[in-house]
C-alpha cells in the first residue's frame, strides 16, 4: 500500500506541475486555466458520496486498483494526444474531469483501508508516514520532474505518468482483499439504506461537521489561490516553467516535515489548540505569498504553509477516523468529502474571477486575510472541551495548551 501509493503520487507530482503549463500553452486567461482545477474537483461534488457507499459495500481493495487503472488510462490518452499535436483545452477539461473521478474513488476507499491496517494507537503515524510519501513523491520529486521533462517534450510527463499509475496498479494487486468490518447482527442493506445512513451519519456528529467546515475553508482557500501560482510564477515573476516545478517542491519540504513529524506537533498541544493555530498560520502564510516579489520566498512561504496544512491533516484525519465506525467509514467520509474537498472546485474558480478582476496578487491577500479571521471562528465549533467529552483523553493534558 505504501509502494504503491509513493508510485501513484509520483505520477500526482509530475501532473500537477505539467498540466498547468500545458493549459499555459493554450491560453493565458485566468479563470480558464483555474477551470482546469475546477473539472478534475467537481467529481468530489456529484459523485463523492455514491463512490463512498460503494467503498462500503464492494470489496475496498478492489476499487483501488480499478480507481489506478483508470488513471492509467486517461493519463495515457492526454499523452498520445499531446504526442500528435491534438490537444484541446476542452479535452483537458474532460481528462481532468475523468482523473478527478477516479481520484475520488481512490482516496475515498483508501481513506477507509488505513484504520483497518494498523492499531488505533499507530493511526497518527500512519496517517503521518503516508502523508509524508504523498508529500516527497507527489510535490517534492514529482514537480520538479513534471517540469523538466516538459521542457523536453510536451507529452514526456504525461506518458511517464501513465506508468506510475499502472505500476501502481500492480503493486495493489499483490495485496490481500479487505473488507470493511461490519458489527455483527446488521443486517443485509440496499445500496439507498447505506447511502442514507451515511449522510445521517455524518449530520448526527457535530465534531465530524465542524472537521468538515475547517478543511472545506481550508480547501477553497488553498485551491483560489494556489490555482494561481503557476501563473504567479511564469507571468508576475517572470520565470521559467522548470521554476515552476522547484516552487512547488521547495513548498513540499514543509510538507514533508509535516507528515514525518505532525504526530508530535500535533502532541504539544490538545487537539483543538493545534486546529486553530495551523489554519491561523496557513492563512498568514497564504497572505504572504501575494506580496511576494522573488521565487525564493514564494518557496520558502508556501513551506510553511505545507507544513502547518499537512501536520492539521494529520491531527484531523485520524481525529475523524476514530469518530466514524468502520463500517461506515467508506460513505460518511465520502459525504465529509464531498462538502470538505469539492469546495475546491468553487475555489478554483473564485480564484480565477477574482484574479481576472484585481490580478495575480490580490486572491491570495484576500483569501489569506479571510482564513486567518474565520481561525477563531472554527474554534468556537472545534473547542478542546467538545473533541475530549466526545473522544475521553487517553493521555494526560493538563500540561498541554
Amino acid at each position: 500500500m505504501w509502494a504503491s501509493t509513493a508510485t501513484s503520487n509520483l505520477a500526482d507530482g509530475m501532473l500537477l506541475s505539467a498540466t498547468p503549463l500545458v493549459a499555459l500553452t493554450l491560453t493565458r486567461d485566468p479563470l480558464a486555466i483555474t477551470t482546469v482545477t475546477a473539472m478534475q474537483y467537481l467529481p468530489w461534488l456529484l459523485f463523492s458520496v455514491p463512490l463512498g457507499t460503494l467503498a462500503d459495500r464492494v470489496d475496498r481493495m478492489i476499487l483501488l486498483r480499478i480507481a489506478s487503472t483508470t488513471r492509467a488510462l486517461g493519463v495515457g490518452l492526454l499523452a498520445l494526444a499531446l504526442a500528435t499535436g491534438h490537444v484541446h483545452i476542452l479535452m483537458l477539461y474532460a481528462l481532468s474531469f475523468l482523473f478527478g473521478l477516479a481520484e475520488t474513488l481512490y482516496d475515498n476507499t483508501s481513506s477507509a483501508v488505513v484504520p483497518s491496517l494498523v492499531k488505533d494507537h499507530q493511526l497518527e503515524r500512519a496517517n503521518g508516514r503516508l502523508f509524508a510519501t504523498y508529500t516527497v513523491a507527489n510535490s517534492f520529486a514529482g514537480p520538479p520532474l513534471g517540469g523538466s521533462l516538459f521542457a523536453l517534450a510536451v507529452a514526456a510527463p504525461f506518458a511517464l505518468g501513465a506508468a506510475g499509475y499502472a505500476v501502481a496498479a500492480l503493486l495493489l494487486t499483490v495485496l490481500p482483499l479487505t473488507h470493511s468490518k461490519r458489527e455483527p447482527g446488521i443486517a443485509t442493506t440496499t445500496f439507498m439504506e447505506d447511502l442514507k445512513a451515511g449522510v445521517r451519519g455524518f449530520t448526527g456528529k457535530p465534531l465530524v461537521i465542524g472537521l468538515c467546515v475547517l478543511f472545506g475553508v481550508g480547501n477553497l482557500a488553498s485551491s483560489a489561490a494556489y490555482g494561481l501560482v503557476s501563473l504567479t510564477v511564469i507571468e508576475r515573476l517572470d520565470a521559467s516553467p522548470a521554476t515552476f516545478g522547484l516552487v512547488l517542491a521547495g513548498g513540499a519540504v514543509g510538507a514533508f516535515l509535516g507528515g514525518v513529524y505532525g504526530d508530535r506537533i500535533g502532541k504539544l498541544t490538545r487537539i483543538g489548540t493545534t486546529l486553530v493555530w495551523t489554519t491561523v498560520v496557513s492563512g498568514l502564510a497564504m497572505a504572504a505569498v501575494g506580496a511576494a516579489d522573488h521565487v525564493v520566498v514564494l518557496s520558502a512561504l508556501m513551506a510553511v504553509d505545507g507544513f502547518v496544512v499537512v501536520t492539521q491533516s494529520v491531527i484531523g484525519v485520524s481525529l475523524r477516523a476514530r469518530l466514524i465506525p468502520d463500517h461506515m467509514l467508506g460513505r460518511v467520509t465520502a459525504v465529509f468529502r464531498t462538502l470538505s474537498t469539492g469546495a475546491s472546485a468553487l475555489g478554483a474558480v473564485l480564484g480565477g474571477l477574482l484574479a481576472r478582476a484585481l490580478g495575480l496578487s490580490w486572491p491570495f491577500l484576500i483569501i489569506g486575510a479571510v482564513v486567518v479571521a474565520l481561525g477563531p471562528i472554527l474554534f468556537h465549533w472545534l473547542s478542546n472541551e467538545r473533541i475530549e467529552a466526545t473522544l475521553p483523553t487517553k493521555q494526560p493534558t493538563e500540561e498541554k495548551v
